[in-house]
């Protein structure tokens, strides 16, 4: 799988996306190390007493520990609740920096549809590049040429794509887009054949000290930590930090900080589950539903399966067996496409059987109606 890179003899310098897929990039291009915070907890606490010193000291930590884990300084980290706690604290910031009434929010449909609700929600407007006409994929230069046509206000994009898992090259989008514009890069979902961890890195060096460039991440999609909403901003421009830390009061609870660093330097248990989904997803696939693979993609936590068969009656079937699914009207495509969760092969499991049930019903349905008129 490869992602379009410029030609050597350019400035820009793409890294390897074959390293990248393949978890190598990491341990061969990290090269900068945290900014670990030494400062010694005061053995009495007159400003704000001890539990609340506490919880300002933990997230000082937990700064620490992302920036260690992804090689970036720790004062650019910021602890959010969940990552879109980051998004929004992020949409606040930019908001205050553009000072117009509807600004521009640019990003990809399908995407991950709560990210599109965050910024709507707050009076952004919303332009889209639609990739169900180019098979899902992303293209660059698509949304190189919408960023410098319209001139929004931020990009925002999850690598992998929610729900496609469709990637692309991030360094060669950012060499593009006009940086008078904010870009919020998504990284909270697992894939199961690319290296976050060394991407970010690499990003992060490769683009450091420019404005308004945030990468925003969790542990409740790779790790399952969801209820204790886990999640941080990194800022590649020191000023943006230390306005957004500003701006940014709201706080990791200690349980969340101690629950995090436990589980930060684990491989992600999930994604052996979403391998198993995804093989019976491709080994069942057929009358009944067909997955929907972007050329250029990677197994990760949610992916888009179509069904072939009656919308209406999959929805009483899936009712009746208690599933609960998001459908394609709820994010922008038509209702017989259907996002799936895949880190539970059991659900998936279950699913799968009814698709296949509720397909034999139809034939038969159908079977029974032809012989009917035959028989006149």
């Amino acid at each position: 799988m490869g992602v379009p890179t410029q030609d050597k003899g350019t400035a820009l310098v793409v890294p390897d996306m074959e390293a990248i897929i393949g978890g190598r990039l990491f341990s061969e291009t990290m090269k900068h190390s945290a900014i670990t915070v030494e400062t010694p907890d005061p053995q009495f606490d007159l400003r704000t007493g001890s539990p609340y010193a506490t919880l300002v000291n933990n997230q000082r930590r937990f700064a620490a520990d992302v920036g260690n884990y992804f090689g970036v300084s720790a004062e650019g980290v910021i602890p959010t609740s969940g990552a879109t706690g980051a998004i929004e604290a992020i949409r606040n910031h930019i908001f205050r920096l553009v000072l117009q009434p509807n600004p521009v929010l640019l990003t990809v449909s399908p995407g991950y549809w709560r990210a599109r609700e965050l910024f709507h929600g707050f009076g952004f407007k919303i332009a889209v590049v639609e990739t169900i006409q180019n098979g899902f994929d992303i293209d660059e230069a698509t949304l190189i040429r919408r960023a410098t046509e319209l001139q929004p206000a931020v990009v925002y994009l999850s690598l992998p794509n929610n729900p496609t898992g469709a990637i692309f090259d991030a360094a060669l989008l950012m060499a593009g887009i006009p940086e008078r514009t904010a870009v919020i890069l998504d990284f909270t979902l697992p894939g199961r054949q690319l290296d976050t961890r060394g991407l970010v890195n690499h990003l992060y060096r490769q683009f450091q000290g420019r404005g308004k460039l945030f990468f925003v991440g969790s542990t409740s999609k790779s790790h399952s930590t969801a209820e204790y909403r886990i999640g941080w901003a990194i800022c590649a421009n020191s000023k943006d930090a230390e306005l957004f830390r500003q701006e940014n009061r709201n706080v990791v609870s200690s349980v969340s900080v101690e629950e995090a660093a436990g589980r930060l330097n684990h491989e992600s248990p999930v994604k052996a589950r979403i391998e198993k989904s995804f093989c019976m997803l491709r080994e069942r696939a057929g009358a009944a539903f067909q997955l929907v693979e972007p050329a250029r993609r990677v197994e990760s936590s949610y992916t888009l399966i179509r069904f072939s068969g009656d919308a209406g009656i999959l929805r009483n079937a899936l009712a009746q067996h208690r599933i609960a699914v998001m459908w394609g009207t709820e994010f922008g495509l038509p209702e017989d496409f259907i996002r799936l969760e895949v880190s539970e092969p059991e659900s998936v499991q279950a699913l799968i059987s009814v698709l296949q049930a509720t397909l034999g019903e139809r034939q038969s349905a159908n079977h029974r109606l032809n012989t009917a008129w035959k028989t006149r």
